[in-house]
């Protein structure tokens, strides 16, 4: 059950990140773009699936191996709904997806230190 409810809060969580990267592409770098429900649909689909890959940061496996394995998977998700939506790829899009990937990576890291520190200072707070 608790799996259950992590893998939901993960789709969901990757569901957000992509949809906000959707928009703010749509808004800042394409013009006269047509959204359709399909492409809608797709983004919301492949971004909770890419949400779902960070469950291979909770293994056993050493954070750089899991970061690669993140960064592929998430490319193969990303070049499926290019596919899916009829969008170039091409090397734009991939740079593209570099800049946004490291981002948003810096985004979560940044979030994480923030919560780990806070858990550190109630600690240090109960030991008082």
């Amino acid at each position: 059950m608790i799996n259950l409810k992590r893998g939901i809060r993960y789709f969901i969580r990757g569901m957000g990140y992509g949809s906000i990267t959707y928009l703010a592409i749509i808004a800042f770098l394409t013009h006269n773009m047509t959204v359709s429900t399909t492409s809608v649909i797709t983004v919301f689909i492949i971004s909770g699936l890419i949400g779902e890959l960070s469950f291979v940061f909770q293994t056993e496996l050493p954070y750089s191996i899991a970061l690669v394995i993140h960064l592929i998977g998430t490319f193969i998700l990303y070049s499926v709904m290019m596919l899916i939506n009829h969008w170039p790829l091409n090397w734009q899009t991939i740079v593209i997806f570099i800049i946004v990937y490291i981002a948003i990576w810096l985004f979560i890291r940044l979030l994480e230190e923030q919560h780990i520190n806070r858990i550190n200072k109630q600690i240090r707070n109960r030991q008082k």
